[in-house]
């Protein structure tokens, strides 16, 4: 965990390149933004039906939720801070994948990850299981569109 002090300098660096960021796409989604002393958030809705939106909200203590498409991840730690602009850049330009995992057998779901390609070779992924893994899994992969076509 870092010291107070530097926490808010590398935070108040990031925000700016986000913010920046932010309006460049106002012509192509709805942009949200909200602060106080415990938080920092922007919410992004794409024009692009078939694009994904998104929630970050980096808080205080040193740790963020996010919200991609229907999925929620929350109570992450921030490691480090360039992970940020590389996020909201990497799901405008549509390296966002869905990846629902179904038991073979009875086509149940069992596990949705969520895989933001950053870089190459640098990818986020948050995923949860909603039932006990299987033997045999089918995995079906969703990719969202860029905001700008």
């Amino acid at each position: 965990m870092l010291s107070d002090d530097v926490f808010r300098d590398r935070l108040e660096a990031t925000l700016v390149d986000i913010e920046r960021w932010a309006a460049t796409i106002r012509d192509c989604a709805d942009v949200g933004i909200a602060a106080s002393d415990r938080y920092w958030r922007i919410a992004v809705v794409p024009n692009e039906d078939l694009a994904c939106a998104f929630e970050l909200m980096i808080r205080s203590d040193q740790k963020f939720g996010l919200k991609l498409a229907a999925e929620t991840y929350d109570d992450r730690p921030i490691e480090r801070f360039d992970i940020f602009p590389a996020l909201v850049r990497a799901i405008e330009a549509g390296r966002v994948d869905k990846i629902e995992m179904y038991n073979t057998m009875t086509d149940a779901l069992v596990g949705i990850a969520t895989r933001v390609e950053l870089a190459p070779g640098w990818d986020w992924i948050g995923d949860r299981r909603v039932a006990r893994a299987t033997a045999a899994e089918e995995w079906r992969t969703r990719r969202f569109l860029p905001y700008r076509r």
